[in-house]
């Protein structure tokens, strides 16, 4: 956690006055941030993790010069005394950036749903022709993914009590992989997409969206991978009543707000057939290997509860077929 002390350290290096307060972020898992208002201005600094490398530091200030120059709403990098666009101190590295004020997303808003839609498609259309692309890397949800997680929850099954459900996500993935194979998944539009599109790094002011933030982990992928997280977060529905509690999601989609969500996205950046189509299979993928994942990492958990999330997963995939309607798309 960023600490006052360290925040007095780093800002030796800026011209931004005095210190009057610095509040920890209570969200934010790859980098350390806190908010700090000096005698001149409210900021934002981050502390990145030592496994951030120069490269990536680049790319994202590249990206974030790019976005203001297009007139796009994300936070402007502030810099340092020197010029330089970040400090390194004791081998951590400091960005401070402008503070942008607003509200939290309220899933109960419309606007802040199909706003939030928009916005990825206004990020989506800025960064078609960005040219400081990174490596590539593993398709984030390509049903290929599910492969390994299902294979290293197997060998652990030494008792078999995982046998059954196992079994089905093995079936299920086999069909998943035949709907959209690793050529077809490499053949939908791609881009530089956000890779981390949640309800916290979305910023509002009242109906109207005020910034998209956080780019940490943007990376090369079908730009649809952006559009089924934004779904998973910002279209969450009410639990069915046969609800599998103890999983990672805590609900399905909702039909209607999904709609709304997808008809933003769709009025600035339509979808092709092929994207439309393979929207739903990485929602689906999303759901399994999330729930995969939460077995994985809860290896001395009772396997009553393993199948209790397990169970979630299979039920997601159900709740898919019997709601297609949650991928129509409401023209604005």
């Amino acid at each position: 956690m960023l600490t006052t002390a360290d925040v007095t350290r780093a800002l030796n290096h800026y011209d931004l006055g005095t210190i009057r307060s610095v509040r920890p972020a209570s969200h934010g898992v790859v980098n350390e941030t806190a908010f700090v208002e000096t005698s001149i201005g409210r900021y934002v600094m981050r502390r990145n993790q030592r496994a951030t490398g120069r490269s990536a530091l680049r790319l994202r200030h590249n990206l974030l010069n790019w976005l203001r120059a297009r007139g796009f709403p994300s936070p402007r990098l502030v810099p340092a005394a020197n010029g330089d666009n970040a400090v390194e101190i004791d081998g951590r590295i400091f960005e401070v950036f402008t503070f942008i004020d607003g509200d939290e997303f309220n899933i109960d808003r419309p606007a802040h749903i199909s706003g939030t839609g928009s916005i990825l498609a206004r990020y989506h259309r800025a960064v078609e022709d960005f040219p400081c692309v990174p490596p590539p890397e593993p398709a984030r949800y390509n049903p290929g993914s599910l492969v390994a997680l299902i294979e290293r929850l197997m060998q652990r099954d030494v008792m078999g009590e995982l046998t059954e459900l196992l079994n089905w996500y093995d079936r299920r993935t086999s069909d998943l992989r035949r709907v959209l194979p690793e050529e077809a998944y490499a053949a939908l539009p791609r881009l530089l997409i956000h890779g981390d599109m949640h309800r916290d790094n979305v910023i509002f002011r009242g109906d109207t969206v005020a910034a998209l933030i956080d780019f940490d982990q943007v990376t090369i992928d079908a730009r649809i991978v952006d559009l089924a997280d934004a779904l998973v977060d910002f279209a969450i529905g009410a639990a069915p009543t046969d609800w599998f509690p103890w999983g990672v999601y805590a609900g399905p989609l909702d039909p209607q707000r999904a709609s709304l969500l997808l008809g933003g996205y769709h009025t600035i950046a339509p979808l092709n057939s092929a994207e439309r189509k393979a929207l739903p299979l990485l929602v689906e993928v999303i759901w399994l290997q999330g729930n995969l994942r939460r077995v994985l990492g809860t290896s001395d958990a009772d396997p009553s509860y393993h199948l209790e999330v397990l169970n979630q997963g299979r039920r997601l995939a159900l709740w898919l077929h019997e709601h297609p309607e949650a991928f129509t798309i409401e023209e604005r």
